[in-house]
């Protein structure tokens, strides 16, 4: 099984791995790698690009995907040029994973907000791909824009740390609250808070501080059936 090494820090762009195998799917050509700096798209956000290189390959990846337990990097061309159990260094595109975890990372901002604002409200899905970013709450109270606005402006101004860990369910629940759905007992899974607020089931990139958001604006909230939907932008400048 591949080491999910961009669990463990999002500010970690690049790192040497093995060539573990190479394959096909109806997505194109693919490798497995030993460990890997690469997310794959799920969660709500989107994979990592970037390069893999040695002094012979010098291969683009353009999307990744977790399949089962495999975490397959497709690549754009090359297939015929990779061997198994070659070194390669695997470089992703750094402005890509911090606008990624920039956007990520404000959807949990704006679910945690609004649910302290509006505590009939839950957060029950996010989207954070840039220029089509939302998250749906679950609750018949209809937000005011203006008010979440400025506290979103606030939380960033305050800069407060994201924290990561993990937990298995029971204790999880005893402590924080009762998940909406079923994790198997017997196995831990990782969470993300931001200082001061509840924390959140997340397997996701994140940023180390709220301040690193830049800043955000909500651009609309749309309701139907019960669902409400908040819109939302990050702007920022590398």
């Amino acid at each position: 099984m591949t080491k999910q090494l961009y669990l463990k820090d999002t500010y970690l762009f690049e790192l040497n791995a093995l060539i573990a195998a190479k394959k096909q799917d109806d997505r194109g050509a693919y490798v497995l790698l030993d460990q890997t700096v690469f997310y794959p798209q799920g969660g709500g956000q989107p994979s990592d690009q970037g390069i893999m290189r040695n002094n012979i390959l010098d291969l683009k990846i353009t999307s990744v995907r977790q399949i089962g337990n495999e975490i397959r990097h497709y690549l754009g061309s090359g297939i015929s040029e990779v061997l198994e159990n070659q070194n390669v260094l695997c470089v992703i595109d750094k402005e890509r994973r911090i606008l990624n975890a920039k956007y990520h990372t404000a959807g949990h901002l704006l679910g945690n907000v609004t649910e302290v604002i509006y505590p009939s409200l839950k957060a029950i899905k996010g989207h954070s791909f840039p220029n089509e970013a939302y998250v749906e709450f679950q609750g018949d109270e209809l937000p005011d824009i203006t008010k979440l606005q400025d506290s979103l402006d606030k939380a960033i101004a305050e800069g407060k740390r994201t924290i990561i860990f993990e937990m298995d369910p029971m204790s999880f629940e005893q402590k924080f609250y009762k998940l909406p759905y079923q994790i198997p007992d017997n196995k831990v899974f990782r969470i993300m808070q931001i200082e001061g607020f509840l924390p959140v089931p997340c397997g996701g990139t994140h940023l180390s501080r709220i301040s690193e958001i830049g800043s955000m604006t909500l651009e609309k909230i749309k309701v139907k059936n019960s669902i409400i939907r908040i819109s939302y932008e990050v702007h920022f400048s590398y």
